[in-house]
């Protein structure tokens, strides 16, 4: 009976074994719980299905009747293919986990103009023989997105494989996502038009603007990931393209709930605001072939904790934020030029590779920016003057105020020109003005002592950055300068991540998949390394998990009756040998095969306590 218990002991062994080295290895190739049992086929912590698993719905219009009051879930992929609407008065909710994809737009034609005089206008209308998927939302209908750290809500192509070997060089892929309001423009009539989108029902559901007092709340988007979007329509008679963003804010109201929002590898640019008064809050803005952020059109709202970064190298941002105020370029402006875009905006961190400008302020931009981070352009702040209300003036009237903030690595951190420049203007001393107002508001070169420099290989991150600010005076924020507004947390650093080390973008984007985030380094000695007791190489002092976890090099025979156990091996690896007459441990009664009447024996004991 020893014998048998013995047996029974090492079935258990063996098969409790087997389990957890299945979990081990999930658990140290996918670092997120969520990922792991999704891995293992299992639901996870928001009882999603496995991609694979789940059944996929194309989504149309309808006709014009949009999606209707509906809910969808992450027992089902979405497919958008066309432009869908969610029509006025209806609510779209979209649970934790779900996955919608978008079509990717086919191009067949391009339609070419001439102008009066016989020249070649820039117009271009493209005809498409399939629309790109896109999901608006009109004016006075909801979205409740709202995800969560480990189940976010994801948009991206249709037949992305979701396996993250799509880099970041793939972009333009479907078209976006869009909310619309009836926030107050400064257009010459106090509405326009999606850019890149139109209602082929003419029912107008991709108009907005008013007066901001009907539709105040849009929804929440909340731990949402943005991927690999844009489409384009051509380009208008005034040489702007006509084309989508990885997400759309128009005229959207202030009750609406932005934050937590990955918007990665856009076709053009990661979210756009166009007037409205939406505060957004946690965005992440990666590698977008355009913009990270751009704001237009009198944008009155407030923002905290946005990170942007760029990779001109790869063709991944002209700037890391393109500051808009109007559409004069385009004769399309209010006769006061008002309402002013001047948004109040807190803790940003914009992170640039190659030659590219920080922030762009043009067409009558203005901007209230404090305890903010710029890293590694050529140039910080492009300051324009060249139309009757642009930045310069904006300046003049008390819109800007551009407050302790902190350069580096902007030029040779050394000229003021390179972290503040007066460009294309008429003003004689225009350059002195902007750099007086920089220098007078506490703005300045510091070395955050940030790992800023990355590279890559197809969109795949291969040397990251760590965003961990040092712990300075120079990085910290003087009461002072701290938001007195209630909406503001008022966080006591420079930038958009604490200098503890914590990072509000890791476990839910596409981004930290893709590699970009390393391990943090804190009072220059590094805490990074193996933090799973059940590896070979648990370091205990270890308090970022670095990805090296490892169960090969404690492993080796572990079954005790084996000739060649090893009791200090961990983990089994198959190599046990048997003695003459053992070599088969499955036979419980040793009668030297294996077949119904061990099962039996090993059923019959199931479940027994063993003393």
């Amino acid at each position: 009976m020893a014998y048998f218990r013995e047996k029974l002991r090492i079935f258990y062994l063996l098969n409790d074994e087997i389990m957890m080295r299945s979990f081990v290895l999930a658990l140290v190739t996918l670092g997120c719980f969520g990922a792991i049992l999704e891995a293992r086929g299992q639901q996870g912590p928001c009882n999603c299905l496995p991609i694979a698993d789940r059944p996929t719905k194309e989504v149309t219009d309808q006709a014009g009747l949009g999606t209707g009051t509906a809910t969808w879930s992450c027992d089902t992929v979405y497919v958008l293919t066309e432009t869908v609407f969610v029509n006025e008065g209806d609510a779209l909710t979209i649970e934790p986990g779900t996955l919608i994809q978008g079509r990717t737009g086919l191009v067949v034609d391009t339609l070419t103009y001439v102008l009066p005089n016989g020249n070649p206008s820039p117009r271009q209308d493209y005809v498409f023989g399939q629309e790109a998927g896109s999901l608006v939302v009109s004016k006075g209908a909801s979205i409740l997105a709202d995800g969560s750290s480990n189940c976010p809500i994801v948009f991206t192509y249709e037949g992305d494989p979701m396996d993250g070997s799509t880099g970041y060089d793939t972009r333009g892929m479907w078209g976006g996502l869009i909310l619309c309001g009836d926030g107050e423009l400064n257009t010459f009539d106090g509405e326009d038009e999606i850019e890149g989108i139109v209602d082929v029902t003419g029912q107008d559901r991709h108009v907005y603007g008013g007066d901001g007092s009907t539709f105040q709340n849009s929804g929440i988007v909340r731990y949402v990931s943005l991927r690999h979007a844009s489409t384009s329509m051509g380009i208008s008679q005034f040489e702007n393209g006509l084309e989508t963003n990885a997400l759309t804010l128009c005229g959207v109201g202030e009750e609406t709930t932005v934050e937590f929002v990955e918007a990665i590898a856009s076709g053009d640019d990661g979210v756009q605001v166009f007037g409205g008064n939406v505060n957004v809050r946690y965005l992440g803005l990666a590698f977008n072939q355009e913009d990270g952020l751009e704001y237009d059109q009198g944008w009155q709202g407030k923002g905290q904790f946005i990170f942007v970064v760029t990779d001109e190298l790869n063709g991944a941002g002209e700037h890391a934020g393109d500051y808009e105020g109007d559409d004069y370029e385009e004769f399309d402006v209010a006769m006061t030029f008002m309402p002013y875009s001047n948004p109040l905006l807190y803790n940003q961190t914009y992170l640039g590779r190659g030659q590219a400008t920080a922030i762009r302020m043009h067409n009558g931009a203005g901007l209230r920016m404090h305890n903010s981070l710029i890293v590694s352009f050529e140039l910080g702040i492009d300051f324009e003057d060249e139309d009757p209300c642009d930045a310069w003036e904006l300046l003049l009237f008390g819109e800007t105020n551009i407050e302790n903030n902190r350069f580096w690595a902007i030029g040779d951190s050394t000229q003021l020109d390179e972290m503040i420049l007066y460009n294309a203007g008429f003003v004689f001393n225009g350059q002195e003005e902007v750099e007086a107002h920089f220098v007078e508001n506490n703005n300045y070169a510091a070395n955050p002592g940030v790992d800023f420099e990355f590279s890559s290989v197809d969109g795949h991150v291969t040397d990251p950055i760590n965003l961990t600010p040092d712990a300075t005076l120079e990085m910290t924020v003087n009461s002072e300068y701290l938001p007195s507004d209630d909406w503001f947390y008022p966080v006591g650093y420079i930038g958009a991540f604490a200098s503890d080390g914590t990072n509000w973008l890791t476990c839910w984007t596409y981004m930290e998949q893709l590699g970009l985030f390393g391990e943090w380094i804190q009072g220059g000695s590094e805490l990074a390394g193996c933090m799973y007791d059940f590896a070979c190489n648990f370091d205990p002092n270890a308090t970022v998990d670095d990805g090296s976890c490892e169960v090969e090099s404690c492993s080796g025979c572990t079954w005790p009756a084996a000739a060649n156990y090893d009791a200090t091996a961990l983990w089994d690896d198959g190599s046990c040998q048997w003695p003459d007459g053992a070599s088969c441990p499955e036979d419980i009664n040793a009668d030297g095969q294996v077949n119904t009447i061990d099962l039996l024996m090993f059923l019959s004991a199931f479940g027994a306590i063993c003393p």
